[in-house]
């Protein structure tokens, strides 16, 4: 039985820093097209176990149903989690606050998040001081939205 050998796409014959910076560059732009490039390629899937791409990772759909993250999609939220993304800190926060109830836990991640500037966190993070007696915190979150 003759064994057939893959031929290397242009990608994968780049130098694996480019190669990390172009999967990055996917994930910003979507979940979808990162998994599209892990798929492409075993080398690939490889470089994308870097931290920077799950720093950069969009995590906008899960942005918007953050309870489905309790069920499905830990390793990746622990992942992001670990390498600093500001929307896996703050889906965990809005789980911690306001699933869990545990306001201590759930407060930090959202501020992270707000620290990151991301502006789905700086909002909330913003009404939540405001509501909590912290104006003048609340109001400067809020300017800084323009």
């Amino acid at each position: 039985m003759q064994r057939r050998t893959r031929t290397l796409a242009q990608i994968e014959l780049l130098p694996t820093e480019l190669q990390q910076e172009i999967m990055s560059r996917a994930a910003k732009f979507s979940i979808d097209a990162l998994r599209n490039l892990i798929i492409a390629s075993p080398t690939l899937a490889d470089v994308a176990a870097d931290p920077h791409i799950y720093k950069n990772i969009n995590l906008h759909t899960l942005t918007i149903f953050p309870l489905t993250t309790l069920t499905i999609y830990k390793d990746l939220m622990e992942r992001c989690l670990n390498a600093g993304n500001v929307q896996a800190h703050y889906i965990r926060g809005l789980q911690e606050y306001f699933h869990h109830n545990n306001i201590a836990a759930g407060l930090p991640h959202i501020k992270i998040a707000a620290e990151g500037l991301y502006d789905n966190a700086i909002y909330l993070y913003a009404l939540i001081m405001m509501c909590s007696g912290q104006q003048e915190i609340g109001r400067t979150m809020l300017d800084s939205l323009g």
